[in-house]
């Protein structure tokens, strides 16, 4: 593999880790320019949660439903900057994506504003927005 090729990927690679961290910061830190409660997600350990995970989902403001092809409970939680204007991933605690209003009527890579996703379910139909260009819309179930 060439010397640039090599020096692109590791580019790449520490972009998508310095996002990561960006965002996992702006989730532990409120006191980071908002008055909103910092996200925490909340995973059970198997299909069903247990008493202890159901009241610690409940204590962080999410609800227990059931989602997805298997039926899975999990603690479905809002994001706190859900619903807010962004233009990529790294804009959002969660995907940066096009109205539900406006779903399959936006190209993949023609330019789109969207909205902060609501709440941290990844299951149903959406576009994400990248880099204020529409992605291929995807189904996840």
């Amino acid at each position: 593999m060439k010397p640039a090729a090599l020096i692109f990927i590791g580019a790449a690679i520490t972009v998508t880790a310095s996002c990561a961290a960006i965002r996992d910061f702006h989730a532990a830190n409120p006191d980071f320019g908002s008055s909103v409660p910092p996200y925490e997600r909340i995973q059970f350990a198997s299909q069903l949660a247990t008493p202890d995970e159901a009241a610690r989902c409940e204590a962080a403001g999410g609800t227990v439903e059931r989602h997805g092809r298997a039926g899975f409970e999990r603690c479905v939680q809002s994001y706190p900057d859900a619903g807010q204007a962004c233009s990529t991933g790294a804009d959002c605690l969660g995907d940066c994506r096009v109205p539900e209003s406006q779903f399959g009527q936006v190209d993949t890579g023609e330019a789109a504003e969207g909205i902060c996703q609501a709440t941290d379910v990844p299951f149903g139909c959406y576009t994400r927005i990248e880099d204020g260009k529409a992605e291929a819309s995807i189904c996840v179930d």
